[in-house]
């Protein structure tokens, strides 16, 4: 069992997830190499990690085997503890990009299985989904994967969302409506767009949400918009910044009316003293700008 425990910045009083033993985390993101020949995510290194707790397999194959399209384990350097990996695509690449629409499908639907047994557990009050691409946004390992941690508050982020929404009505419907209007939109369904946010924090910062706010993350069923929609959104960035580390988010509250979004942030410089220790951010490219950018990577 891991020694994590949450502390408190004396400052903000923001939560810090102490995970020591993290120390420990093998670095499998080496430049100039792959990874492959020592990667515990792939088919056949199974039993390199914990146990699965769940597993897209569509060809009857036994837990912790080979055949599974999508795999979920703990973490074995949990930062939390519930704290659990997704290998994603049983072909090893560090890309979203080379995944298909149809194991991103599944995919999101085992993300959805995941987030409900988590946030099933007690003490859990929020299940936080994101992607690390690169290993200057985070990935120790290189093969394809998301995470889910486990926290026992809402994250502060996410807190302040919920109260600017409720003091001016929703933000993310706004930046929709604004997106709409000013040329922002990089690509959209029927159910879903793809945009840049007026006010980007950094570089080709981009979004992904249901075009209406009473959609239900946790209740959809039919991901094949939402599945097409993020492959176009990691080959855009990919083409438009010869395959950057980025970081890719999922916002959403449970239990609570919340207009959930994705939130993907190519990494095209470092955090540098004004981000990290005044939370202000400098940026030289606009929504606008962004958004063309992506649409013509798309496009190519």
């Amino acid at each position: 069992m891991s020694n994590t425990r949450v502390e408190r910045d004396a400052s903000t009083g923001r939560p810090i997830l102490v995970a020591p033993h993290r120390r420990g985390r093998p670095m499998h993101t080496v430049p100039g190499k792959d990874g492959a020949e020592l990667c515990p995510f792939c088919p056949g290194a199974e039993a390199q990690t914990p146990p699965e707790c769940d597993a897209v397999r569509l060809d009857g194959s036994a837990p912790d085997t080979p055949g599974w399209l999508a795999r979920a384990f703990p973490n074995r350097y949990p930062a939390s503890p519930a704290h659990e990996v997704i290998a994603e695509g049983p072909v090893h690449t560090a890309r979203p990009a080379a995944l298909d629409a149809t194991t991103v499908r599944h995919v999101l639907a085992l993300w959805r299985r995941r987030i409900a047994q988590v946030e099933s557990r007690p003490g859990i009050a929020h299940a936080f989904l994101f992607k690390n691409v690169g290993r200057e946004a985070g990935a120790s390992i290189a093969h394809n994967h998301s995470q889910l941690l486990g926290m026992s508050e809402l994250p502060p982020r996410l807190a302040l969302e919920r109260e600017l929404d409720r003091r001016h009505g929703g933000h993310v419907a706004r930046e929709l409506e604004h997106a709409e209007r000013e040329r922002r939109i990089v690509g959209a369904t029927r159910r879903f767009a793809l945009f840049a946010p007026r006010h980007p924090k950094l570089p080709l910062e981009t979004w992904l949400a249901p075009f209406d706010p009473a959609d239900e993350f946790d209740a959809a069923s039919d991901d094949a918009e939402l599945a097409t929609l993020l492959v176009e959104l990691f080959g855009a960035i990919d083409a438009a910044l010869h395959a950057p580390p980025f970081n890719l988010w999922l916002h959403r509250i449970p239990g609570e009316a919340f207009h959930w979004h994705f939130e993907c942030q190519p990494r095209t410089g470092f955090l540098a003293g004004l981000e990290l220790g005044a939370d202000a951010y400098i940026n030289s490219l606009d929504g606008v700008d962004g958004a063309r950018r992506l649409r013509e990577a798309r496009s190519r």
